[in-house]
């Protein structure tokens, strides 16, 4: 959706917000009544935008691109945050790429943890529509052994086709740390 059409929105909503409330605004001028919605939608905007600055905070670059570790993977037992991001335009789950494991932090108040294990990861894939790929963001399948969680969905990722990158570059990394060797598994 494009900015003109969010601000078409949000002044349909907030006229009929206002008519719904029985809020009396006739004595308010029609076009300082504009420049008060106007001003709303700005503030959207920006809180939009903050949220989206926030959610994409790379750890050991900076301009919104996922991060490589400040060490190679693989060379080290501490483990360290590589990437962390947000779905698209969402304030309540955070998405987390480690050294060792991915999590998936949800909540506001409350908080839940989902954690998988990197050596337990074994392909992944990218799923984005048409509004998807224009935006740049796409939702992540992580297909792993993990019995509780065998598939596990990051939804609405931005950059989903670096971010993929990054977690099959992890998982070996870690798999290669562990001396794990690679094997196809033929059933």
């Amino acid at each position: 959706m494009e900015r003109n059409q969010v601000r078409q929105v949000i002044t349909a909503q907030f006229h009929q917000s206002l008519a719904e409330n029985r809020i009396q605004i006739e004595s308010i001028p029609p076009n300082e009544l504009q420049a008060i919605v106007n001003a709303l939608a700005d503030g959207v905007f920006a809180a939009l935008a903050a949220v989206e600055d926030e959610a994409e905070v790379p750890v050991a670059s900076q301009g919104g691109e996922p991060a490589a570790a400040a060490a190679p993977p693989g060379t080290s037992d501490e483990e360290q945050l590589l990437w962390r991001g947000r779905p698209y335009l969402s304030i309540g789950t955070i998405y987390e790429l480690t050294t060792q494991r991915l999590r998936i932090l949800r909540g506001i108040f409350g908080n839940t943890v989902e954690e998988i294990e990197l050596v337990r990861v074994k392909d992944t894939r990218v799923k984005q529509h048409a509004g998807e790929r224009m935006l740049d963001v796409g939702d992540i399948t992580v297909i792993s052994t993990d019995p509780s969680t065998p598939e596990k969905t990051l939804h609405n990722v931005r950059n989903p086709l670096e971010v993929r990158e990054l977690i099959r570059k992890a998982t070996m990394g870690e798999k290669q740390r562990r001396g794990m060797r690679y094997r196809e598994e033929l059933s």
